[in-house]
């Protein structure tokens, strides 16, 4: 596997990889596993990460137990290697503290976390799902409030909103307060709804950090037939998936290497999210991060992406 570049996300003086590991680390498909073999192959996939070059790291409270498996395994490290890393996490979504996005339910969760995590150099107030939680975010007394203070104190680095929604993601570029912001969903060969957001972020200086770089697995290289029986039989994002999978298969391009690239190559953004479970998804991740893609096939892409019909508006877009 090749090297992962270390880049500076925007203003923040922050370092990252260009690939980083998030979501769900340790949730194993089998339901007979205990939490301790779960913990286990949550320090065993951050401790290949580490080996395979990745230093930026990402959780949630909201992610059910990936926040202390995280822990756990940073908790094995030694300081030299815990230093080199760069950890965020999410306030607002706790289990015991859904959609609290006041000052004291925003220290709270910081608190909580840091103790299962130590250091913290990023926070993201995590998904508002209404204009009145976006209120309370920029409010006095709102976590972007309490963030700066943690910020001005040294206690974190950098903050910003993860949410998928686009309106709420150019409410807080607007405001001139965040660091950096982490969309998910949209920005991948499957659909680009993303690019006036990370225009607006690029022009006012605000880092992006893209997630779900594989359209919640449909690029990863899955069983697409074992996918379609989940899905609406209509479903866009699963047709314009085949057909850009039957496109890779006709070049010997492996799709999961296209679709994590794709989101490297983009110069508005400044680091990609993963979201491996094992060991294995994790080497898979940074495979796909580092096999060489001939240059002509980015070319060939953007016409094809330009004539294949896009998907209905969903989610983000609309939002």
């Amino acid at each position: 596997m090749g090297e992962l570049r270390h880049k500076i996300l925007g203003h923040t003086g922050v370092e990252v990889t260009e690939l980083g590991v998030g979501g769900y680390i340790g949730a194993l498909t089998d339901e007979s596993a205990s939490d301790t073999q779960r913990q286990d192959a949550a320090i065993a996939a951050v401790r290949q990460a580490i080996d395979l070059g990745v230093r930026y790291f990402d959780t949630s409270p909201a992610y059910g137990t990936a926040e202390r498996y995280l822990g756990a395994a940073l908790s094995t490290l030694t300081p030299e290697v815990r230093a080199k890393l760069t950890v965020s996490t999410k306030v607002g979504t706790h289990p015991d503290r859904r959609n609290a996005y006041d000052a004291d339910d925003v220290r709270w969760c910081f608190e909580t976390s840091r103790e299962l995590l130590g250091r913290i150099d990023i926070i993201y107030v995590h998904d508002p799902v209404a204009d009145a939680h976006v209120d309370t975010i920029l409010a006095a007394d709102g976590a972007f409030e309490t963030l700066e203070e943690l910020k001005a104190s040294g206690q974190i680095r950098a903050f910003g909103l993860g949410v998928r929604n686009h309106r709420y993601l150019t409410r807080v570029i607007e405001s001139g307060r965040v660091d950096v912001i982490l969309p998910s969903y949209d920005y991948h060969p499957i659909r680009l709804s993303l690019n006036p957001v990370l225009e607006a972020a690029a022009k006012a200086g605000v880092a992006v950090v893209n997630g779900s770089p594989y359209q919640a697995g449909l690029l990863a290289g899955i069983d697409l037939e074992e996918a379609a029986k989940r899905r609406p039989p209509d479903d866009a994002d699963l047709a314009r998936a085949r057909a850009i999978v039957e496109w890779c298969e006709q070049r010997e391009i492996d799709v999961g290497a296209l679709a994590v690239q794709f989101s490297l190559r983009e110069p508005r953004v400044g680091a990609t999210l993963v979201g491996p479970r094992t060991v294995a998804e994790v080497e898979s991740g940074v495979r796909h991060a580092t096999t060489p893609i001939p240059a002509n096939i980015w070319d060939e892409l953007s016409g094809f992406l330009n004539r294949l019909q896009p998907p209905a508006a969903v989610g983000g877009e609309r939002s």
